[in-house]
């Protein structure tokens, strides 16, 4: 039978919402519209990552050998027809700073670790359900970062021609597999790159490199200041997230309006995944065409002001205790001359007096 090729969309619902400290709970039910078709969310989240809004949205864990997760999702019939739906772990891949759900029937260790509670669910229109998802990680398995996906799919019945259309939606999983609590998530910006892409838009690419243990999703936003005659310009977000492994690096990249003046402009971007942000600013001018002139950044300017305020402190400190110690010394020194009388004086003959007596 033949195949139409499968649309794989990742819808990622994200919520504001905040969890109690003391426990995983479920995330509130209209913390965000139902999307048309069919949805899929996360309901559960560990409370020590509750501030995180990646962990909001997808399965993000730190596992030991021998070790298991539980996490439930709900699945959303919005299609306006009743449906069945399949429900079904797989495996994936990060490549060029995108996050790729393989083919259903693709697997890895994660994807067979993964055991999803309901095979399939029928659902009416506007019906929901919610289904538990379990990963156990085997006694035996290699320290190592692997991804994955939760998926819903819905399928078509086959046509004359023996095509069948599936369409799904799916939760990213990012599983850290070792002792502890491994390497944290960290990341650097290389360098600012202006350029003008092929439509003449200009662009500005912040290469940014995974200095950390763990997958970022890269977003953030890019403002631009002392231009031409003192103009300013944006904000300017990112569309979509840059998803990063840990050793590599990737191009974030700013797309910006035609009409832009080239410059020079003062770039400042400031990146964040998760909890995690970092800064940086360079001066650059964009091309009339292609790629223009590299630049590297200055460190992140938010926290530059950090280490001499620091040693300033120190040196601040220690010059106050030299201070109080230096006249402690003297009170003490200058004591017992102010108690000796003067030679000479009535009480002095007095105290001679009293020794011989």
């Amino acid at each position: 039978m033949r195949f139409l090729s499968t649309l794989f969309v990742m819808i990622m619902l994200a919520f504001s919402a905040a969890l109690p400290a003391t426990a995983a709970g479920p995330l509130p039910a209209d913390t965000a519209p139902s999307p048309a078709g069919i949805g899929i969310r996360l309901l559960d989240i560990p409370a020590s990552t509750k501030d995180d809004p990646r962990a909001r949205t997808y399965i993000i864990d730190r596992l030991a050998p021998g070790s298991e997760i539980s996490r439930r999702i709900q699945v959303e019939n919005n299609t306006g027809a009743a449906q069945t739906i399949r429900l079904y772990s797989g495996s994936a891949h990060i490549v060029g700073g995108a996050f790729i759900g393989e083919e259903a029937g693709s697997s890895n260790d994660l994807s067979t670790w993964t055991a999803v509670g309901r095979p399939q669910v029928d659902l009416p229109a506007g019906g929901k359900a919610d289904v538990p998802v379990t990963i156990k990680v085997p006694s035996d398995a290699p320290e190592d970062e692997l991804y994955g996906a939760v998926w819903a799919e819905v399928r078509s019945a086959a046509d004359k021609g023996g095509v069948v259309q599936a369409n799904r939606v799916g939760i990213r999983i990012y599983l850290s597999v070792g002792p502890g609590n491994g390497k944290p998530a960290d990341f650097s910006i290389t360098s600012l790159t202006p350029s003008r892409n092929q439509q003449g838009n200009p662009q500005l690419s912040a290469l940014v490199t995974n200095t950390g243990g763990r997958a970022l999703d890269v977003t953030g936003d890019l403002r631009l200041t002392a231009g031409p005659g003192g103009l300013s310009a944006g904000p300017f977000g990112i569309q979509n997230a840059t998803t990063i492994t840990p050793g590599k690096a990737e191009n974030v990249i700013f797309t910006l309006p035609p009409e832009l003046p080239n410059g020079p402009w003062t770039a400042a971007v400031a990146l964040k995944s998760g909890l995690l942000e970092k800064a940086a600013s360079a001066t650059v001018t964009f091309p009339e065409a292609g790629q223009g002139e590299t630049a590297a950044p200055a460190a992140d300017t938010r926290l530059q002001w950090l280490a001499p305020a620091a040693a300033a402190a120190v040196l601040l400190t220690a010059l106050l205790i030299s201070i109080l110690l230096m006249r402690r010394r003297r009170r003490r020194l200058s004591a017992p001359e102010a108690a000796a009388p003067a030679a000479g004086t009535r009480r002095a003959g007095r105290r001679n007096a009293d020794a011989t007596r």
